[in-house]
């Protein structure tokens, strides 16, 4: 009989820590950066860009978004990256392949490689950042993982439910993901450039 409470206690007390993880993962998704309109896309493709103003003329922006780009993706999450400062004169292209995190607790590690491309585009006092050709490989440990697009996953259309009212609870994991990495890298190159 005590073997039954104890499995009784055990269950309850499961049970509503999993029903806490779920809330929160909720509010979390239902954040505004996150919904409708978030994921732009060019003809189809997601492209993420953001223009913004920069300290100097393109020339000083294009070195300092290079010193930059150096310190950035020495980052241990970094798996490779390579730099195409040829392809477009004046800009600088960054192909990178990197980890992102979803969960990382002892004996559990939800996470994924993701590919992108970078283009930083320098101006007189301004600068254009894009990213885009974004891939996914996820739970690569398991039958070798899936591998997708942005366009496949994270578009208003494929993340949220059929009424665009919620997010979709994995779908929804990497298009917060994404955009929080988007954000990141946002922010940190306009800091090293004013």
């Amino acid at each position: 009989m005590k073997k039954i409470i104890s499995l009784l206690i055990f269950i309850l007390t499961v049970s509503a820590a999993s029903a806490q993880l779920f809330k929160g993962r909720n509010a979390a998704l239902d954040k505004p950066e996150y919904q409708a309109g978030a994921v732009p896309t060019v003809n189809g493709k997601v492209v993420f860009e953001e223009n913004f103003t920069a300290k100097g003329d393109s020339k000083e922006i294009l070195e300092k978004a290079q010193q930059w780009i150096k310190k950035r993706y020495s980052n241990p999450e970094i798996i490779k990256y390579n730099i195409y400062d040829e392809e477009k004169p004046g800009t600088i292209i960054v192909k990178s392949e990197e980890y992102i995190t979803f969960k990382k607790k002892f004996f559990v590690l939800d996470r994924t490689r993701i590919t992108y491309f970078l283009d930083i585009e320098p101006k007189e006092n301004a600068c254009t950042m894009r990213m885009y050709r974004i891939t996914y490989w996820y739970d690569e440990e398991y039958k070798g993982g899936e591998h997708f697009t942005a366009e496949q996953y994270i578009t208003d259309d494929e993340a949220f439910n059929s009424k665009k009212t919620k997010l979709l609870k994995k779908p929804g994991k990497f298009r917060v993901k994404t955009i929080d990495l988007k954000n990141n890298l946002l922010d940190d190159l306009k800091n090293a450039l004013n």
